[in-house]
């Protein structure tokens, strides 16, 4: 097993118990999500599915968008898109449905399903790491270490994001690095689009490798569950025990890159479920 896939298992567990200490909650709408709540459609590259069952939320593989009865619809990032899903899954959020998106889905998807609000720049990255700064109420706020910026890797040929309506449309994270290197510094969006709701993150979700630019990124992956997660020390030694780790078994900085993935996932399924209302069943009234 990887090390980032040692990671990602570990995070999911961390998250969960984080949502049981101090949001039970959202842990509540997490473990209700029922397989047909979440459709995920494939990809070439990004595989949000992975960091789901991670999680442990079930979720249902490309299913026919005409007959979509998902809250949330993941993505993954691909070198091509069937048009007419493109058509079909920008009128299911029109109508009301969450939609996440990663990197060349950019380009290939988010510009023709929602024209006029972000664009690729036309200038790709190279394989590299970023540190990124998340907006002060992002998805991510909860998870935030003052001055060890979660890191974030960059698949070869990412696609940086211009934003075009800036009234519209919400930065939830940056990045120095990106600006300084690319000339555009927005590592997620999201944006209203209808009814429902659209959110963007460059590169992947599923990501291979961090990188330890300091000395705290080399610690033991207990201070990002202490200082990160702000996990109890009860709660520290639950998520060892379940994950069947040793404190320095992972760093600080594959810990938190896996993390700050996977509480996004969580997140968006989370305010999803949330927000768009439940589907009546047959002979039962909504009131």
């Amino acid at each position: 097993m990887s090390d980032m896939k040692k990671a990602y298992d570990v995070a999911a567990i961390a998250v969960r118990q984080r949502l049981a200490e101090q949001h039970p909650e959202d842990l509540q709408v997490l473990n209700k999500l029922r397989k047909q709540d979440v459709a995920v459609y494939s990809g070439s590259f990004d595989r949000v599915q992975d960091i789901l069952l991670c999680l442990k939320v079930p979720c249902t593989m490309n299913p026919d968008p005409k007959a979509l009865d998902a809250k949330i619809i993941f993505v993954n990032c691909s070198n091509s898109y069937d048009k007419a899903r493109i058509e079909q899954l920008s009128q299911r959020v029109y109508e009301g449905k969450w939609l996440a998106s990663s990197d060349w889905a950019l380009g290939q998807f988010i510009e023709p399903a929602f024209p006029g609000m972000v664009k690729f720049t036309g200038r790709a990255t190279g394989d590299e790491v970023i540190s990124v700064e998340p907006s002060l109420n992002s998805l991510w706020s909860d998870v935030v270490v003052l001055g060890a910026e979660p890191q974030w890797w960059l698949e070869g040929s990412s696609h940086p994001i211009e934003i075009l309506s800036p009234a519209k449309v919400t930065i939830e994270a940056a990045s120095h690095d990106l600006l300084s290197r690319h000339s555009a510094p927005v590592v997620a969006v999201s944006f209203d689009w209808g009814k429902g709701h659209v959110f963007h993150v460059i590169s992947h979700f599923w990501c291979k490798r961090s990188r330890t630019p300091t000395q705290r990124h080399h610690g033991p992956c207990t201070d990002f569950l202490k200082v990160g997660m702000k996990l109890s020390d009860d709660s520290i030694d639950k998520v060892l025990t379940i994950a069947q780790i040793k404190a320095d078994t992972l760093n600080f900085a594959q810990l938190q890159s896996a993390v700050t993935s996977t509480e996004l996932i969580a997140q968006l399924c989370i305010r999803a479920a949330r927000a768009v209302p439940a589907k009546p069943r047959s002979g039962i009234f909504a009131w």
